[in-house]
């Protein structure tokens, strides 16, 4: 369900004051620095998958093929840890970013607005 544009604004407004407050934690959650899925890191599990099973697959024939399972599973968890990581991530581009206002004054002006709009819709 996409969100209308008064609460995209609404959180626009929350995440910049997010900024102004606090710049290093709100730095460490925005959506551009989290850890994303990547086609190169999917890759690498896919990859390490096909080589997991091939590796099973094929061991009945030949005992040397457990060594490809085995290396398989390693090409798994090392893409899985890479992913996690956030190695491999495309860059995006951006928007250009917009100058950085003044926080409001007063302590708790966002939220007291957002309070103002939240009453105000529920009230008419």
């Amino acid at each position: 369900m996409a969100l209308s544009e008064q609460e995209q604004r609404a959180l626009y407004e929350i995440e910049r004051s997010l900024m102004a407050e606090d710049p290093k934690f709100g730095k460490s959650v925005s959506r551009s620095a989290g850890a994303g899925l990547s086609l190169r890191g999917i890759a690498v599990v896919v990859i390490g998958l096909v080589m997991l099973v091939g590796g099973i697959a094929l061991a009945q024939s030949n005992l040397m093929f457990v060594a490809l399972s085995v290396l398989g599973f390693l090409v798994m968890l090392g893409g899985a840890i890479w992913m996690l990581r956030g190695g491999g991530k495309v860059q995006s581009r951006k928007r250009p970013a917009k100058p950085r206002e003044k926080a409001p004054a007063q302590k708790g002006g966002i939220a007291n607005k957002m309070e103002e709009n939240f009453r105000r819709r529920f009230e008419s």
